[in-house]
Formats: C-alpha cells, sequence, structure tokens
C-alpha cells in the first residue's frame, strides 16, 4: 500500500518483520513512494483505457516509468538515484526471456506478474495453477535438485508450503499457497 506524507507505510513495516528476500525492492523504492502513488494510478488508468502509452516521473530520489503496453499489459520501472533499478511487468503469461534456465518453472501455470530488482539480482515471479499442491510441490523439489540446487530446507503451515535452495551464490524460495480453486506459486531468487 502506498502511502501520502506522515502515514505509515504497510511496505515498509513488511519488509523489517517478514522475509525480506521476498521483498527485495521495497527498500529501493521507499524513497520514491510519493511518484509511485502517481505512476500506479496511471498504470492502473492505463489498465483500464487500455491504450499503448508510456510516462516518466522524475524527482530527487529516482524515476518511475510506467508502460502501457495493451489492455491490462503494463510495467512500471524504478529507478534511483545511485542506478539501482526495480521492474515490475504485470502483462502476464510469459516468463521473462532473461529468467535463469537452471530455476524451474511450474509449466501448467499462468505468469500473472515478474518483478527484477538490479540490486543482488533479485528475481520474482508470481503464478496460479489449477493443479494440486502436493503435484506442484513434488515439481520444483524434483526439478531444483536435477539442476543442481540443494534444498535447505522446508516447512508445511496448512495451506502453505515453502522451501529454500541455494546453488553457487544464490538462493531460492519456492511458496505454494493453497487457494479454494487455484494454487499460487511464488518463486524469488536472489544472489546471496
Amino acid at each position: 500500500m502506498i502511502s501520502s506524507k506522515g502515514v505509515a507505510c504497510p511496505c515498509r513495516t513488511r519488509t523489517r518483520f517478514a522475509n525480506p528476500i521476498a521483498y527485495p525492492f521495497f527498500d529501493l523504492i521507499e524513497p520514491m513512494r510519493e511518484n509511485l502513488a502517481s505512476a500506479a494510478l496511471a498504470l492502473a488508468a492505463l489498465l483500464v483505457l487500455g491504450c499503448s502509452h508510456s510516462t516518466t516521473y522524475t524527482s530527487k530520489d529516482g524515476s518511475v516509468t510506467v508502460e502501457q503496453k495493451g489492455k491490462d499489459q503494463g510495467s512500471m520501472t524504478f529507478t534511483s538515484k545511485d542506478g539501482n533499478k526495480v521492474e515490475v511487468n504485470s502483462s502476464g503469461g510469459k516468463v521473462p526471456d532473461d529468467y535463469p534456465k537452471d530455476l524451474p518453472v511450474y509449466g501448467d501455470a499462468k505468469v500473472t506478474l515478474s518483478t527484477s530488482v538490479s540490486e543482488k539480482n533479485a528475481r520474482n515471479l508470481i503464478l496460479e495453477s489449477p493443479d494440486a499442491a502436493d503435484k506442484i510441490t513434488d515439481f520444483y523439489k524434483k526439478g531444483l535438485e536435477s539442476n543442481g540446487w540443494k534444498l535447505d530446507g522446508s516447512m508445511n503451515m496448512g495451506e502453505m508450503s515453502m522451501f529454500t535452495a541455494t546453488k553457487d551464490k544464490r538462493k531460492a524460495v519456492i511458496q505454494v499457497i493453497n487457494e479454494k480453486d487455484k494454487r499460487t506459486i511464488n518463486q524469488v531468487l536472489t544472489d546471496q
């Protein structure tokens, strides 16, 4: 959630108390939150209109570029004053071309969001699938191990399964969340 001046931003609280690997880009965009509010409103308006358009908002802290690529497809790029970037793509349906090939992506799933952060080479994919959570979890565990990843830990908390894996100097976190009629898969990759 984005806030105006003087109101605490829940995103900031999330990065302090939740698993920071799942939200590596919030600290980078926090100084630009006023521009972010304008950019988010612009992206929402463009998504409703379904037109192609690009706008850049600039402040002393950096810039935000909002790009609309058609109905329900858009992206935002946040660039801090020191050159770090966060890219958020809500176009869905496609794994980014430069996504690491050794990190498996569940095949019977729809990509709903992808993000990349230049700092620590962080990547995040959010997918949805109608398949059973156990089937998805088994796919990731086998796929990670067959691609040279070492499973470090796992936990099952009823409706959510989560596990971590490492390879070279990278860390992956996979979450499979069991919802009523779908499973949401959140995969996060970052340098350690």
